[in-house]
Parts: structure tokens; C-alpha cells; sequence
């Protein structure tokens, strides 16, 4: 059976929550599918569609706007210049 062709079991709420939390900007449309696919195939009155619905909501922000980091200020002071790197201008 093609990869494409196999029909994934519905996962847990806390094996969602990992498939979903470990999704990075880049991959974020794969797990989309992935979580959509978990969706078509429960009925649409399913308590759980919910719940699938925010995580798609979560996978299309994470998707389409990114991550930006979480520390507002440096915890370092800058550093200055080595001599020598910097192009003389």
C-alpha cells in the first residue's frame, strides 16, 4: 500500500498535542494535512472536531506567520568588533 493510501488511526488528545506542539514553521503544512485528515474522517459532530479545529487554526498561523522568538532583550551586552573584520569605509 502506497504511503499516500494509509489511513492513519484517530490519535489521543496528548499524541495530537505532540504532533502539533513539535510543528516548526517549516513543517507546519504537512501536520496541517495530517490533522485534517484526522478531521474528515470523524463526523462533523464529533466532540472532538473542536479541538482538531484549533490545532488547524494553530498549524495555519504557525504556517503562513512564522515563530518569532520569545526574548525580547539580550541577555548579553554587545560585543564589540574584532579589528581587522570590518571592511574600511
Amino acid at each position: 500500500m502506497p504511503v499516500a493510501q494509509h489511513v492513519h488511526d484517530i490519535p489521543s488528545e496528548d499524541e495530537l498535542a505532540q504532533l502539533v506542539g513539535a510543528a516548526t514553521p517549516h513543517f507546519a503544512f504537512q501536520a496541517r494535512d495530517r490533522v485534517a485528515q484526522y478531521a474528515a474522517a470523524l463526523p462533523p459532530d464529533h466532540p472532538r472536531q473542536p479541538e482538531l479545529a484549533a490545532h488547524l487554526a494553530h498549524l495555519d498561523a504557525l504556517g503562513y506567520q512564522g515563530e518569532t522568538g520569545r526574548v525580547s532583550e539580550p541577555d548579553l551586552p554587545p560585543r564589540a568588533s574584532v579589528p581587522g573584520l570590518r571592511p574600511e569605509g
